[in-house]
Parts: C-alpha cells; sequence; structure tokens
C-alpha cells in the first residue's frame, strides 16, 4: 500500500485547495503534511475525508448509527440533535454487538491466536477481531423504519479468521427505545470444539466512560418499584449478578444513561474498566450484558430480543415495567432451514416479536436421468460479492442437509477441489453433488 504521495504547491501565499488520494489496504490512522525539500512551510485549513458509511435511524427522540465498517454492529447513541454518542468504540471489542461462545477454550497459538486470548473458546464477535480486522457485511437495508445488516463475523481471538456462521440484526427505534432483534446461524465444520454449556452475551453492551454508575435491582420483590443497587466493580474480572426484573444501565453523574433490557434473562455481568470520565474513543468504559447458560451446536440457529433504553433510572424502569409479560425471542430454534429461503423483512408487531410473512421457498427438482436439472436458489444465500468454500457448504445444507459438495466450477476462474477457500467477482456456480444431481447460482 502506498505510505506517501506528493503534490505541487503553488507558492503564492494564498489558500488553494488540492486533492490527493492515497490508496491503502488498511485503514489510515494518521496524515502529516510535509514541504517536499523542507523549505518554507505549510499550513493547514481544513482535510476532508470520506464518511464511514452507517445505516442510520433518527425518529426525533434518539439518533442511532450501525457501522458498516463494523459488522453492522451498534457503534452510535444518542438524544436526537446531540452530537456525543453514548456507545465506546474503542476497540473491535466494544460497541452493542452480538458475541457467542461455543466449546472449552483450547490453544490455537501455532495458528495466530492473540496470546493475550489464549487459551480461548469459540467466539466469533459481529465487529471484528483483537488484531483490528472487521467483519465484512453480506447484506444491508433500512425499510419502513427498520434497519437491517448481515454479516460474517470474525472469530474474537484469532487473526483474521472468519466464523463459520452469519449474525443478522434488525433494529427499530420507538419512543427513548432500541427495539433489537439478533439472529446467530452456525453451519461449522471445525472438530475443535466439544459441545459444552457456555455462557451467552446477550448482548455485549459497552458504554463512554462517563457512564460509570452500573445500577441494577437485585432484590426478592421485584416490579414494585424497590430501591436500586449501585454496583462496584473495576472489571475484569467481572461482577455477576441476579438482575430479579432483567434490567441494568450505566449513568453519569447526573444519572442519564443507557439501560439494557433482555426479559428472558436474569443473570448479569458487568462493571466498569478504567477511570471514570471518556468518551466513544477512549478506553475508560462500562460494560453489561444480560446472559443465560446455552450449547451451540454446529448447525444451531439462535435468535433473541433486547431494549436499549436511554434516560434515567426512572425513564428505565418506566419502559421495563411497560413491557412486563411481553413474550420475546429468546434462545436456539431449530437448525438451519433445509430449504433455501429469502432472507424476509420482519413486522414488528405489539408483542415486539417479528412475524415473517410471504417468504418465498425454493422446491427441489428431482433429476430422473444424468442430465442434470437446474434448482431455482434464492439470491441470497451466497453473497454476489465473495463466495468461499464455507458459503458453497452453506448453500449445500440449506437446499438438502445430506449433500455434501463433490466440486466447485467457477465459469471463467478455473476449478476448485474440495473445501478451498476462494475470493472472486460476479460468477456463475454450478455445485454437483456426488450423485451427479447440480444446480447453479449466478
Amino acid at each position: 500500500e502506498e505510505r506517501s504521495r506528493s503534490c505541487e504547491v503553488i507558492p503564492d501565499s494564498d489558500w488553494h485547495e488540492y486533492s490527493v488520494f492515497v490508496t491503502g489496504l488498511s485503514p489510515q490512522s494518521a496524515l502529516r503534511l510535509d514541504p517536499c525539500d523542507f523549505t518554507g512551510h505549510v499550513t493547514l485549513a481544513w482535510i476532508r475525508v470520506d464518511r464511514v458509511p452507517n445505516l442510520a435511524l433518527d425518529n426525533g427522540t434518539l439518533s442511532l448509527r450501525l457501522d458498516l465498517k463494523g459488522g453492522g454492529a451498534i457503534s452510535y447513541l444518542s438524544p436526537s440533535g446531540s452530537n456525543r454518542s453514548l456507545i465506546n468504540i474503542h476497540d473491535r471489542g466494544r460497541y452493542v454487538q452480538q458475541s457467542y461462545y461455543a466449546g472449552r477454550p483450547i490453544d490455537r497459538r501455532d495458528e495466530g491466536q492473540s496470546s493475550t486470548w489464549s487459551p480461548w473458546s469459540w467466539n466469533p464477535i459481529q465487529v471484528g477481531d483483537t488484531y483490528g480486522h472487521v467483519a465484512p457485511i453480506l447484506e444491508s437495508w433500512v425499510r419502513d423504519g427498520t434497519a437491517y445488516v448481515k454479516c460474517r463475523p470474525l472469530l474474537w481471538d484469532m487473526n483474521n479468521e472468519m466464523a463459520e456462521c452469519h449474525m443478522e440484526m434488525w433494529v427499530r427505534l420507538e419512543g427513548r427505545s432500541v427495539h433489537v432483534k439478533n439472529r446467530l446461524t452456525c453451519f461449522r465444520t471445525d472438530n475443535r470444539w466439544a459441545l459444552t454449556q457456555n455462557h451467552q452475551e446477550l448482548p455485549a453492551v459497552y458504554t463512554i466512560g462517563n457512564l460509570h454508575h452500573l445500577v441494577t435491582f437485585m432484590g426478592t420483590a421485584p416490579w414494585n418499584s424497590g430501591s436500586v443497587t449501585e454496583i462496584d466493580n473495576q472489571g475484569p474480572p467481572w461482577e455477576y449478578w441476579v438482575g430479579t426484573e432483567q434490567w441494568a444501565g450505566l449513568l453519569d453523574d447526573q444519572g442519564f444513561g443507557v439501560g439494557v433490557y433482555n426479559p428472558n434473562a436474569e443473570q448479569f455481568v458487568g462493571g466498569f474498566y478504567g477511570s471514570p470520565g471518556g468518551l466513544a474513543h477512549d478506553d475508560s468504559t462500562g460494560y453489561i450484558a444480560p446472559i443465560r447458560t446455552g450449547m451451540l451446536d454446529k448447525n444451531t440457529v439462535y435468535e433473541y430480543e433486547y431494549d436499549l433504553i436511554v434516560g434515567t433510572v426512572h425513564d428505565i424502569r418506566e419502559f421495563v415495567y411497560s413491557k412486563q409479560g411481553e413474550i420475546y425471542t429468546g434462545g436456539p430454534t431449530s437448525t438451519p432451514t433445509i430449504t433455501p429461503t429469502i432472507t424476509p423483512t420482519p413486522t414488528f408487531t405489539a408483542t415486539h416479536t417479528p412475524t415473517f410473512t410471504n417468504t418465498p421457498t425454493a422446491t427441489e427438482t428431482p433429476s430422473p436421468t444424468s442430465t442434470p436439472t437446474w434448482t431455482p436458489v434464492s439470491p441470497d444465500l451466497v453473497p454476489d460479492a465473495r463466495v468461499d468454500a464455507l458459503d458453497v457448504l452453506e448453500f449445500l445444507r440449506r437446499w438438502r442437509h445430506d449433500r455434501t459438495p463433490s466440486r466447485v466450477d467457477l465459469s471463467g476462474n478455473g476449478m476448485v477441489d474440495g473445501l478451498d477457500p476462494l475470493s472472486i467477482g460476479n460468477y456463475w456456480m454450478q455445485v454437483t453433488t456426488p450423485s451427479g444431481e447440480a444446480f447453479k447460482k449466478g
């Protein structure tokens, strides 16, 4: 990648606008201006850079952004009209994001695992990994007040290793709250991690250092407006507790901040790291995660819903109390669908459970002879800009669970035997199963 680029400057002591293009394979973190002959001086008036792409929602009460350079995770949340986010994005492990665990911790340092995070379990997270790489976006849109993202997450402890799963997220603003539905779809082929029960962060919430008061309700008589408890923890290690009203919040010295509510989780983990004070990019941060213990198999689909509430303790509890008794999705569902389906647009009902309607499906066309017949497939199963062996494997599993690929023929790009990964542009793909049946995707 380019390290520098020169630009001829008109030495007339007047202001001029210059465009300098520097291309790179990694994010640019600094800019330095030097006169090339090391004489005279250059004064910089301003720098204009392209905005990092986001999906944005604003309902007049709250403003929210999803970072498309970070798996589509929640990177910004504030009252409308404010320019100060309540979310910490100091590194790829922060944000408000999906994070799941499976298997016992293992040592993979010889494969590039960070020594700081070794040994470690199977841990895909939405934003990226500890090395700073980011999860690629497979699909994103905003429609009728709902934002949707689908990403291919990375394993937190590894160096740019894609997890064998997809993450999806539907987000909607409702007054001073954010309602989120998350889905994990696993299509793992590894044999490293045995099946174990693990805590799942539902979700992981990291706030700015100004929000350093961690409050919750831990009493034995919930839903009666009893006194809240402030938890004093300088983690890690973090504090574990039972929140009997299924919420916790991080507040500033004036009592304003963010709460998280998950009606399917009474167990919580959290605390505060660093010194009180700090904003979105600073090291200090507050942390909360509603947790449930669950087992993720190689083909598990895991869904859950939660709310973020912006305001005071009174605002948080008022919202939570209004939701008492409503049913939210929470936990593993069925294994991945065998018949391919197009990703639906959720309709948020009064119970906050998305209703999926008019979902077209593809049906299998049997092949009576050795001549292949084609099965129509949904366009979202394999992303247009990228295909690798794991996508092909998931494609097959969702078409027929008992089929495995024998070859992948990519027109104009040769043939790839087995499951070697590759990266190409637009393509026609033909997958032939051992029995000779085939289908294709454009």
